[in-house]
């Protein structure tokens, strides 16, 4: 499970408290400490935490990776879900992809979907889906943010699908999410291992 945390992914400013509403993704609120989340999570990077336990899981997804600052909290989501069994046409993973968009969209309105084929790859048939996309050349995401006109709330600056390959027979979905507070979170953490050098 663990590896699906560092699997490529799109790169994809107050702190505000926790308050008892939860209405960010899954519960979470921008600028949460970690105790204020669970105490028990996991390190997996520098000021970067897994856990299976949020406010308000989702039955798609089996992990959630948080970004938390030091001083600015949490600053950015990761949903890691489950494994989708697939073809080699990625039929079903790209099934799941368009179902969890539509849900997206419902929340967040306007996006933009990427399905690409790297120029040049020679894994261009339609039964070489998967394999495309285990070798980096072929990449299938949806962004909601500011610049596509989407409906962000509860300090969200930016929402990213993405559909990741888990072998040649199975995928799974991972939903990103930032916060308004990720690049001064960002400039955070960098200092503190800068100082380690």
């Amino acid at each position: 499970m663990m590896r699906k945390l560092f699997i490529a992914a799109i790169g994809i400013a107050s702190v505000m408290s926790f308050t008892a509403a939860n209405a960010g993704p899954f519960g979470l609120e921008m600028g949460q400490s970690l105790t204020q989340i669970d105490k028990d999570a996991k390190q997996a990077a520098p000021n970067v935490y897994t856990t299976s336990k949020v406010p308000k899981p989702h039955s798609a997804f089996e992990l959630y990776a948080l970004k938390i600052g030091p001083k600015s909290g949490l600053c950015w989501v990761k949903a890691i879900g489950k494994d989708i069994g697939t073809s080699a046409y990625g039929i079903e993973l790209k099934s799941e992809f368009n179902a969890m968009k539509g849900k997206l969209e419902k929340a967040y309105g306007k996006h933009e979907t990427t399905d690409v084929l790297l120029p040049g790859s020679i894994w261009n048939e339609p039964d070489e889906f998967m394999m495309a996309m285990i070798k980096k050349q072929r990449f299938l995401m949806a962004i909601w943010d500011g610049e596509k006109g989407s409906t962000l709330s509860d300090n969200l600056d930016s929402v990213g699908l993405l559909a990741n390959p888990g072998g040649r027979d199975k995928g799974y979905l991972s939903i990103e999410y930032s916060f308004s507070n990720k690049e001064a979170c960002d400039k955070e953490i960098a200092a503190l291992e800068d100082g380690a050098l």
